[in-house]
């Protein structure tokens, strides 16, 4: 049998095994099996010395002008990326004078008020240090704000935060010391007993 024959046999079986496809669940089993043997074919050379000769799809070698495709893309979106800010450093205030230092001192029931009444009923474990910047004019505190402060509990450090920004500009009289205009930095620090 040549091999034309062969591969005409092949054809006809699979058009006879397509009309079937509807009627047995087989079937399309068979059909892909008869495809494998005749692909399978080509491998084998009859006696007669004839092979199946398989065709190899043509490759597109034409170079292609990619700029013109159209697509179906939305339009890009704006940038909406700011770039940060720098930040400025904070001005380095010199530590409070010992006159100042003396008025916290003489006053330092208030903070501990501060501290006791809004910072360790809420927790009695409460330690942490304050930085508070003062600002001094015509011999007098005329401003006084925690700048910063490091608590072991935040919410009830801020409790007393709050208290020495609202009582500390008042508690803390110059008297007859002489504090020339300026800001400064007293520290606090606040340990439970």
């Amino acid at each position: 049998m040549g091999m034309r024959s062969v591969v005409v046999s092949v054809c006809d079986a699979v058009r006879a095994a397509s009309r079937l496809c509807t009627r047995s669940p087989a079937v399309p089993v068979a059909i892909a099996t008869l495809a494998v043997l005749a692909a399978c074919h080509g491998d084998k050379k009859g006696s007669s010395g004839d092979s199946v000769a398989v065709a190899t799809p043509a490759v597109d070698t034409m170079p292609q002008d990619l700029s013109k495709v159209q697509t179906g893309l939305p339009a890009a979106a704006p940038d909406t990326f700011t770039p940060p800010k720098p930040q400025q450093a904070q001005p380095d205030y010199p530590p409070a004078p010992p006159a100042l230092m003396q008025s916290v001192e003489r006053e330092q029931a208030f903070s501990k008020f501060c501290y006791e009444e809004f910072g360790q009923k809420a927790d009695p474990s409460l330690r942490g240090g304050v930085a508070v910047l003062v600002t001094v004019a015509d011999n007098a505190v005329q401003d006084a704000k925690v700048a910063n402060s490091r608590w072991s509990a935040k919410a009830a450090g801020e409790q007393v935060n709050q208290c020495l920004n609202d009582k500390a500009r008042l508690a803390w009289k110059l008297g007859d010391s002489t504090v020339k205009p300026g800001k400064y930095v007293v520290q606090l620090s606040f340990r439970g007993e």
